[in-house]
């Protein structure tokens, strides 16, 4: 287990590896978009994602939807994290390959952090055992957090201002909510999967009083999970034809503060690891800076879009 590879090298006074320059692989996705460059089909992946690993220092490679199992491990090999995004995909076997990797990378010692938002809250519940239930009315909407016993210690959550944990816990809270899918705090009792990898550090009601799991943590892995999007607080302005804004985002300060501190906890985890490209024309070649990034509000302001 990661746990007792940490333990084994602080006894044995192994110092832990770091780098001052993150790089975080961001899973894209499947697109249909008029500016992809074959016209017909190939992916994205939202620059508020790559802003949010930016704001805390760190750098973005694209990782294919479809990549292959040796391009997988050939970037995670070489980067310090991975973040899979929000969107509208169903897991791909490519995703399995990456999660699976990651796991086994911090079996053998290599501290190397995960961070899932949304979708990727889903597929990673679902590569451990979860199955996705839908009919949740959860779209466009803020959400207070119930934080749960594990929540005041965790490391998603321990280092928060105490003004910014209880309005994520008010009515006027931060957690901006976009999704139909879910899952049930039950059905993580229902498997023993997921209640031996992760700790739920909160739960949100839908607009229907369902109940759904809102916030996890991996109890001895760096791998997090969020059901809301901290990252369209800050970043994500879309607006209609009028001018009105496409989404009710709460761009407030408590807001912004709280997206801040979640990409704080990524980018932490991920200065412990100390991969790195073989030499630095292949970095800067993989880097997402090379591809085009487009305007393609409203949903998003801006997409990187390209066959990745």
């Amino acid at each position: 287990m990661a746990l007792k590879a940490l333990l084994l090298s602080l006894l044995l006074g192994v110092v832990s590896a770091t780098t001052e320059r993150p790089i975080i692989a961001i899973f894209a996705q499947p697109t249909t978009s008029s500016y992809c460059p074959n016209g017909e089909s190939c992916q994205y992946i939202a620059a508020s994602y790559i802003k949010f690993v930016e704001s805390m220092g760190g750098r973005v490679v694209p990782l294919g939807y479809n990549a292959s199992d040796d391009t997988v491990k050939e970037t995670l090999n070489s980067v310090n994290g991975m973040l899979i995004p929000g969107g509208s995909a169903g897991i791909s076997d490519s995703a399995i390959t990456a999660i699976n990797y990651v796991k086994e990378m911090n079996d053998a010692g290599t501290h190397f952090p995960m961070w899932c938002t949304c979708m990727g809250f889903e597929w990673l519940i679902q590569a451990f055992g979860g199955t996705l239930e839908s009919g949740y009315d959860s779209e466009n909407v803020s959400l207070p957090l119930n934080f749960t016993s594990y929540a005041p210690t965790s490391r998603m959550f321990g280092s928060l201002k105490k003004s910014l944990y209880y309005t994520m816990a008010g009515p006027n809270t931060t957690a901006f909510n976009n999704h139909g899918m879910g899952y049930s705090p039950s059905q993580f009792e229902d498997v023993d999967e997921l209640k031996e990898m992760f700790n739920v550090l909160s739960t949100s009601r839908d607009l229907n009083d369902r109940l759904f799991v809102s916030a996890v943590e991996a109890k001895e892995y760096p791998f997090y999970g969020v059901q809301f999007h901290p990252e369209k607080i800050i970043w994500e302005y879309g607006e209609t034809a009028t001018g009105a804004p496409y989404e009710n985002i709460p761009h407030t300060q408590d807001g912004m503060d709280t997206t801040l501190h979640f990409a704080e906890v990524l980018m932490k985890e991920a200065r412990q690891n100390d991969n790195r490209y073989a030499d630095a024309s292949t970095e800067q070649a993989s880097l997402i800076w090379r591809y085009p990034i487009f305007y393609t509000n409203p949903e998003f302001v801006q997409e990187y879009i390209y066959d990745f």
